[in-house]
């Protein structure tokens, strides 16, 4: 029997950056790249984000940097270490 599969809705409702990290980012792309990187994290297949973007640029660093804080964050919240 094969599990079914997790679905998971998390709303974040405001981000504050510092100015000197945002550096001008796209508010669109940092959240599709966001939402790509937790997708990576939480779930078995990545889902493919609608808007590539260059694995080493300022909106993929940043959102992977905010995206594990949010992994972090929720593993904690299950008790995990």
């Amino acid at each position: 029997m094969t599990a079914a599969p997790r679905r998971v809705e998390l709303r974040i409702r405001r981000l504050e950056l510092d100015s000197s990290e945002a550096g001008g980012v796209s508010r669109a792309a940092l959240c599709a790249a966001v939402e790509a990187e937790l997708s990576l994290l939480l779930g078995p297949a990545p889902a493919a984000p609608a808007t590539p973007t260059p694995a080493d640029s300022d909106v993929t660093v940043l959102a992977r940097r905010i995206a594990r804080a949010v992994h972090r964050e929720l593993r904690v919240g299950e008790g995990a270490s």
